[in-house]
């Protein structure tokens, strides 16, 4: 089996990160698992990572359809260039992808900002809509998100007897991969030696509209305040060629609450191979994100970092996550709107060993089944079976597609919103 996996804009090498980083450990399981890949990768991707049946290229004009053509499988993010969908389609191509509602795209600038925010927000519909048309397969990474797709599918008329025929279970459509991690980053990490300061806690990736990190600062305040003093390291700065409203709330509380010397911000980029020891000199994962559709239906892919590091969790209460974080019992799930909660949270994970050993115990039962090797089985069955999905090439599915890019000509282009 041939696959060719689009990374879209989500580079591979030392800037790996979130999405990319998960396509990242796909393909290399994949690769380990016997299925030859292919990631074609952005511009700025270190090609030296390549290693045996996993092939690294870089996405050009010239190279796009070439990868598409050589290939039994083409496996595509969610909202990727429209036109790799297309080709793979039109050619009869298996396809796969990694798929997930735009829900919290209505938080990007890039919307909120746009001179036809509505308009923005259509074009990134339609490219959902494309691919929940044409895909062969759906990797996802929570329930919440499988039953997203399900009702998609469902509404545009994609489900169906014959569907339900081949899989109850619809097996052949759906592969639930979690959040989670290779056997291979593990034994990296584990081996990693400790290479910063001491910090309590640690917020392991990006800041963004949809996240709280205010009340993460009134929290470190509240805690200074009462004697038990705690530091926090942020890894990740924004991307300099976007305004993210909550980094600048979070500059101005640390500032207006005195945290200057709790709180750390990062000096310069992150390296990917420097992660593992700069996290395990923290204690606590925080993970605090605002009430809203996004929170709701979002597993957050940084939750791998509390398996991986056995990093106990603070995280909101109020979606996907906290619901997680509960079920497994791998920390403490808080409301945001109430402060003192979220203080007494990060203070018993900081400073109640019995508390501590408890999460750190849910933890080791819990990573065992979030590894890749452990949930892959479904997948590999679906690559080496070869099949398209039960309708692939119907009347109904040419129908629609064509209905797409007749309400949308701009499909067959380049992305207008490359998000």
């Amino acid at each position: 089996m041939r696959l060719s996996m689009f990374t879209g804009p989500y580079p591979v090498g030392e800037n790996l990160g979130g999405v990319g980083l998960r396509l990242w450990e796909l393909a290399t399981s994949l690769a380990d698992a016997g299925v030859h890949v292919i990631m074609a990768c952005p511009p700025g991707s270190d090609l030296s990572w390549q290693r045996p049946r996993l092939r690294l290229a870089v996405f050009t004009e010239d190279s796009w359809p070439r990868l598409v053509e050589a290939s039994d499988a083409v496996l595509t993010t969610d909202l990727p260039d429209q036109r790799v969908l297309l080709h793979a389609y039109q050619l009869g191509k298996i396809l796969l992808c990694e798929n997930a509602t735009p829900i919290e795209h209505l938080d990007y600038t890039q919307v909120r900002q746009a001179t036809d925010p509505q308009g923005v927000y259509d074009d990134l519909l339609e490219r959902y809509l494309l691919q929940a048309w044409t895909c062969d397969h759906f990797v996802l990474r929570s329930a919440v998100e499988r039953s997203g797709i399900l009702g998609t599918l469902a509404a545009i008329g994609r489900l169906s007897p014959d569907h339900h025929a081949r899989s109850r279970t619809l097996e052949h459509l759906l592969t639930l991969l979690p959040v989670g991690f290779t056997t291979e980053a593990a034994a990296i990490a584990d081996t990693a030696p400790v290479t910063a300061t001491p910090a309590e806690f640690v917020w392991s990736g990006g800041i963004w509209d949809f996240y709280d990190t205010v009340t993460m600062a009134q929290a470190l305040a509240q805690l200074r305040d009462t004697g038990r003093t705690a530091r926090a390291r942020f890894l990740y700065a924004p991307p300099a060629d976007q305004h993210i409203a909550e980094m600048a709330r979070l500059v101005q509380a640390v500032g207006r609450l005195s945290l200057d010397q709790l709180v750390e911000f990062p000096a310069g980029p992150l390296p990917h191979t420097a992660r593992d020891g700069v996290i395990k000199a923290s204690r606590v994962l925080v993970v605090l994100g605002r009430d809203g559709a996004e929170n709701h239906t979002c597993l957050r892919l940084r939750l791998r970092d509390a398996l991986l590091y056995r990093l106990p969790v603070v995280v909101d209460d109020l979606g996907a996550s906290g619901d997680w974080v509960t079920q497994w019992g791998v920390g403490l799930a808080v409301d945001t709107r109430d402060p003192d909660a979220v203080a007494g949270a990060m203070a018993a994970l900081a400073f109640d060993d019995s508390v501590y050993r408890r999460c750190r115990t849910a933890i080791d039962r819990a990573r065992g089944p979030h590894t890749y090797q452990a949930n892959l089985g479904n997948l590999l069955a679906f690559l080496h079976a070869g099949r398209r999905a039960p309708d692939a090439g119907s009347a109904r599915q040419r129908a629609a597609v064509a209905e797409l890019l007749r309400r949308r000509p701009s499909l067959i282009a380049a992305p207008l919103n490359p998000i």
